[in-house]
């Protein structure tokens, strides 16, 4: 399992790493150690407003190991929200020094996608500029739908060039759907979606003068190059965000504040963690909820999260929540969010996080799907141990998981004074 960062922020739906571009390749670095597989996305307004038309789009962002701050449009957005992110860390800027680290580290990268004179000019003018520089392999498959392209060719390239980063350069969505879709398959340690990089790197489009980059206009810099191109895509977004962030920045801000100390209360029945979070759910307190989620989930607990007494939730507790549901699913447990109040669920909606989440209407009924579900995963997993058992051999299973919940929320009850959904008795 891969680790996650400590703190992201949620843009409509899409949670964004606060980090610096130094802070993404060390992370990257970490990740090639680790071996396995991590996908990174470089995202924009544009992948924003993907997404929330494409929910597979949307899942597999929510999936990525990271994902950095593509534009200036996100960071002012994530600073109105109230959680504002270090720094924008573009492709353009992330792939040179990405081949700094492989020249320190002697890593190779592939380039796939661009036509292949881009390609070549890129890796032509990489190489000049990073001496020593490995380029595994590069390939340009003809341009086609994700459906008609020839994915086998492509990953025996891959496969025999055996790179340590792989740069894909198809475009939103068309790369992220492409890494997700041969996640299993691609033996490459880290792969990154840089949409068109390439283009930028090879010198066939000029960047704007650093003091526009600064001052983030260079989204009007770029329109003057290629307006026939842009204008409409460019025009399309901010009609989007225009459209789409001022309801998560008002729900966001008629949540109610705690002017007290938050705090949280755990607890544990069975084999269910329950985290009550009192008060204002942001800042610190995230910090230290992620760390005993972590530890929960890495000692196989399902988890529920008690929002009954929670006032507000920040961006950057709804980024972790995204991070964890993920990781709950890859390991097959439960997450679980418990009697939100309506300023929350409206929130939540807003942010188009609705459907990542599983809720429950009161913690006693979260409690039990948690149960039922832990019950069906456990006869799901002995009856495959059955099936691949020989014929001769006898297998005997008692399960005992539901009843033994219903055991320790009886003895809980009498002292746990404020819960009321702790007065199930024993079947």
């Amino acid at each position: 399992m891969a680790t996650t960062l400590a703190y992201t922020t949620a843009i409509l739906g899409v949670p964004f790493h606060d980090v610096t571009i130094n802070e993404a390749v060390r992370f990257i670095e970490e990740k090639i150690d680790e071996g396995g597989f991590h996908q990174v996305a470089t995202a924009n307004v544009d992948f924003l407003m993907h997404s929330l038309r494409d929910k597979e789009l949307q899942n597999i962002l929510c999936s990525c190991d990271l994902v950095v701050p593509d534009g200036m449009p996100i960071l002012w957005a994530a600073r109105l929200l109230g959680t504002a992110l270090k720094e924008r860390v573009c492709g353009v800027d992330l792939v040179p020094s990405l081949a700094a680290l492989c020249v320190e580290r002697d890593f190779s990268i592939f380039l796939l996608g661009a036509s292949d004179a881009i390609s070549a000019g890129a890796a032509e003018n990489l190489k000049k500029r990073f001496p020593g520089l490995r380029i595994a392999g590069r390939y340009s498959p003809p341009l086609q739908t994700l459906e008609r392209m020839n994915h086998e060719e492509i990953l025996k390239r891959i496969a025999m060039a055996k790179p340590d980063i792989l740069l894909v350069a198809f475009g939103n969505p068309k790369q992220e759907k492409w890494i997700a879709m041969h996640r299993d398959r691609l033996q490459v340690p880290v792969c990154i979606g840089i949409g068109g990089s390439l283009d930028f790197i090879s010198g066939a489009i000029h960047r704007s003068p650093q003091w526009i980059q600064k001052a983030g206009f260079e989204w009007l810099f770029r329109v003057f190059q290629e307006p026939k191109r842009l204008t409409k895509r460019y025009l399309g977004d901010a009609i989007g965000l225009a459209l789409h962030m001022p309801a998560q920045l008002i729900n966001t801000a008629l949540q109610p504040r705690h002017k007290a100390d938050s705090s949280i209360l755990q607890e544990q029945i069975g084999n269910i963690e329950i985290f009550s979070i009192q008060g204002d759910f942001t800042g610190t307190l995230v910090n230290e909820f992620q760390e005993l989620a972590k530890t929960a989930s890495e000692n196989g607990k399902h988890l529920i999260l008690d929002l009954g007494q929670t006032t507000y939730l920040g961006q950057d507790s709804l980024g972790t929540l995204i991070q964890l549901s993920v990781t709950a699913r890859e390991r097959r447990h439960q997450l679980w969010l418990a009697e939100p109040q309506p300023p929350l669920r409206r929130m939540i909606k807003s942010a188009h996080l609705d459907t990542c989440f599983m809720t429950a209407a009161t913690l006693d009924d979260a409690v039990y799907r948690t149960a039922r579900a832990a019950e069906h995963d456990f006869f799901q997993m002995t009856s495959t141990r059955k099936t691949n058992c020989s014929a001769s051999q006898t297998v005997r299973v008692q399960f005992e998981f539901p009843q033994e919940i219903c055991c320790k929320i009886t003895v809980a009850k009498s002292v746990v004074h404020r819960q009321p959904w702790l007065q199930r008795s024993c079947s």
